[in-house]
């Protein structure tokens, strides 16, 4: 097993230990794909998640393909690579997934609907006396890192002013944004003052479970991988304003379907954000949003009175409605993918 990459992804390569990493950065196109016809001769398949234009660059080289994608009930349309008879697609349930799948692969190549890629956490107790902060998923091409900065600030500052003085904030967050809150010079290794009665840290997702588990209650950014664990623990959870455009829509779907204890969005500060806008346009809109948000004295106040009409609307003794995502949905996605893919290459042979 080996991997393929550019860029950032190679920092990310740690396991599984690879027999190999092939660093494609800077290359150009026809230098990319002639290193994928001279690996094609050594590797049965190309598995990728959601890169797209290398899944098309392999299949022009030979490679026979399989597709993970976590969004396809987002995309205005479906990327033609997975139209193609001969790769397999996996498709992450969400809703609409399955739907969407019938409708539109029929009879083109091979999908598959798989559950999430999560596992359940440890559940919710109630009670705790901390509440989390999750500011995942927050860094973005279309946003500069000081907007980023500046989203994390806001909110932070938010919870912090509408929380009980009785409970401590704490903040989980890339290494980037918590040396941000940190302060200058300081980049947080653990658990770092970041203002009165909160922290700041960077966790591993098994900490960051615990941390909801233990939490009286989180407020976190509505990105899949938080809307999934707060799925996985029961964690009753407030939807943080969208920093991005599919934050946006599927904080939306969550309200629609019932599995959304509360949610705040920029259109209750004055700032409506067309989600379903090209991403360029939504995160310009976002931007300009937490700018005027973080500059106007009147909008922090309403921010913080959403943050405290919100926590005092959650009951604190019942697990929050995204458990039922794992009911509908159901989980374990990432052993049901693999059985998939050697399933799929082992039929089709060499």
């Amino acid at each position: 097993m080996a991997y393929i990459g550019a860029g950032h992804t190679l920092d990310l390569q740690r396991r599984p230990p690879y027999t190999a990493v092939h660093d494609i950065t800077g290359l150009p196109e026809p230098a990319r794909l002639d290193r994928l016809r001279q690996l094609g001769e050594d590797y049965d398949l190309l598995l990728t998640a959601m890169d797209f234009p290398m899944a098309a660059l392999a299949r022009r080289a030979g490679l026979r393909v399989a597709v993970y994608d976590a969004l396809t009930w987002y995309w205005p349309d479906l990327p033609a690579v997975v139209r193609d008879p001969s790769v397999l697609y996996l498709a992450q349930d969400f809703f609409g997934v399955r739907e969407r799948v019938a409708l539109e692969t029929p009879s083109t190549g091979r999908a598959v609907v798989v559950a999430p890629l999560i596992a359940p956490g440890p559940p919710w107790r109630g009670g705790g006396g901390h509440v989390l902060v999750n500011l995942a998923g927050l860094h973005n091409p279309f946003w500069h890192p000081r907007e980023t900065a500046a989203y994390a600030r806001l909110m932070v500052a938010a919870v912090r002013a509408g929380t009980p003085a009785g409970l401590r904030v704490t903040v989980a967050a890339s290494r980037l944004t918590a040396g941000e809150l940190a302060g200058p010079a300081r980049e947080p290794t653990g658990p770092t003052e970041c203002g009165p009665g909160t922290t700041v840290g960077t966790y591993r997702r098994a900490e960051v479970l615990r941390l909801m588990s233990e939490a009286a209650y989180a407020f976190m950014t509505p990105g899949l991988g938080n809307v999934y664990d707060a799925a996985a623990t029961g964690v009753p959870t407030v939807w943080l304003p969208p920093a991005n455009n599919t934050q946006g829509l599927q904080s939306g779907l969550l309200h629609a379907h019932g599995c959304c204890d509360a949610r705040m969005d920029w259109a209750g500060l004055g700032h409506a954000v067309d989600y379903r806008a090209p991403e360029a346009v939504a995160m310009a809109g976002l931007a300009a949003a937490v700018r005027e948000t973080g500059d106007d004295r009147r909008l922090r106040d309403l921010l913080t009175g959403l943050v405290t009409t919100a926590s005092a609307a959650l009951d604190g003794t019942v697990p929050g409605l995204a458990r039922a995502l794992t009911d509908r949905f159901g989980h374990g996605g990432a052993r049901d993918a693999a059985a998939e893919v050697v399933k799929w290459a082992a039929r089709r042979g060499r």
